[in-house]
Parts: C-alpha cells; sequence; structure tokens
C-alpha cells in the first residue's frame, strides 16, 4: 500500500487539502488495510473499525454499489485495473463523491492475493466546477442578450414576422450553422452594418 498520496484538483489551490486516502485488500481474508485518509472519507476514525471488503462495498451509493461491485469481480478474475468516479456515503449519511483507481495482480496461475488501490474525494472541487459554469451560463445570458435583441429586430424588419419567429430564424440558423447562439447574432448585426443583412438572411 502507498505510504503518501499527492493529490492536485482543478480548480482548487494547490494548497488547498483533497482528501485522499490508499487502501489494500487481503483476497482470501477479505481485510482490508486504510490509510488515515481512507477512514477520513468515510467519516471514520483510524481504528474506529476494522475495513473489511463489505465494509468498503456498504458505503457505496446503492445506485452505484453494483457497478462498483461488477468491476471488482471483473479485477478478482485474473488481475487488471480499473477507475472509478462514483459516490460514497460516509458513515453521517453525507454524499461523496471519489475517483478511485485499483490494481489487482495476478500471480502465474491467475490467481490473485492482494489488491491496491487510491481514493480521492473531488467532491468540492465539482462543487466549485459546477457553480463556475452556473457563473459562466448567467454572464453569458446577459452579456449577449443585446447583440441577440439586436439581430432579432433585423430579422423582424427584413421579413416582417414577430418577436417569437424572428428568434426561432436565429435558433435554426445556430443549429444548422452548429454555432452558439450569440455567435449567430453578431454575424448578423455584423452583415447588417456592412448593408450585408439581407444577403446573409437569404442563406438561412
Amino acid at each position: 500500500m502507498w505510504s503518501k498520496l499527492d493529490t492536485y484538483l482543478f480548480p482548487l489551490r494547490p494548497s488547498a487539502t483533497c482528501p485522499s486516502g490508499t487502501f489494500m485488500l487481503h483476497v482470501p481474508s477479505g481485510k482490508m488495510e486504510w490509510s488515515e485518509g481512507m477512514f477520513g472519507i468515510h467519516g471514520l476514525k483510524q481504528g474506529e473499525v476494522v475495513p473489511t471488503l463489505e465494509l468498503f462495498m456498504a458505503h457505496k451509493h446503492p445506485q452505484d454499489r453494483e457497478t462498483v461491485r461488477a468491476l471488482w469481480r471483473n479485477l478478482l478474475d485474473g488481475g487488471g485495473q480499473g477507475a472509478l468516479l462514483h459516490r460514497v456515503i460516509d458513515v453521517r449519511g453525507k454524499e461523496r463523491r471519489v475517483f478511485s483507481a485499483v490494481q489487482a495482480v495476478a500471480d502465474a496461475s491467475g490467481q490473485v492475493e492482494y489488491v491496491s488501490g487510491f481514493m480521492v474525494d473531488v467532491t468540492q472541487s465539482l462543487r466549485i466546477e459546477s457553480q463556475h459554469a452556473a457563473e459562466e451560463a448567467i454572464e453569458g445570458a446577459y452579456g449577449y442578450k443585446a447583440v441577440i435583441e439586436q439581430a432579432k429586430g433585423i430579422v423582424m424588419a427584413l421579413r416582417g414576422v414577430d418577436g417569437p419567429a424572428a428568434f426561432q430564424v436565429l435558433a435554426t440558423r445556430s443549429q444548422h450553422a452548429n454555432a452558439k447562439l450569440h455567435f449567430v447574432a453578431e454575424e448578423l448585426v455584423t452583415a447588417a452594418a456592412n448593408g450585408k443583412a439581407d444577403e446573409l438572411l437569404a442563406g438561412y
């Protein structure tokens, strides 16, 4: 089992603490060795419980448990490596998103005696990423609203349609061109400034 596990998760600062730990399973007995970090991810302190494969699996999210079990069965059948992004439920009922890598080394007969791996709690990193994505979406909606409204006005004037119909023209162009809506709007506004809006709309 690794004695040290260095971790870094974007977009956390390099100095941020990333909950992580290592483990090793002795297959014949089903007993495991957990590092202090593994106990922490599960909401436990070292020495509170004796880690086993059954305990390890019991803390998997119910919707992930069978998939995780299937991967482990495959690894135990002849060895190999696996990687998982799944959910763990700690002793307080808190859901944690974790990434883990597992390695099972088989002997010459194909039997696996030991399985080792590591686990990193990526909950905080994913939460920050989701917040950033939401913020960017909100900023984008407001940031491009003016140019989209301007483009709608051009379509309404040149095609004699109402606002919803003009928006649909732009949305259809966006889909066909595989381009974001604000790019289509900017293209039309620029064309109008150059007296070529009619020409561009003819291609929609």
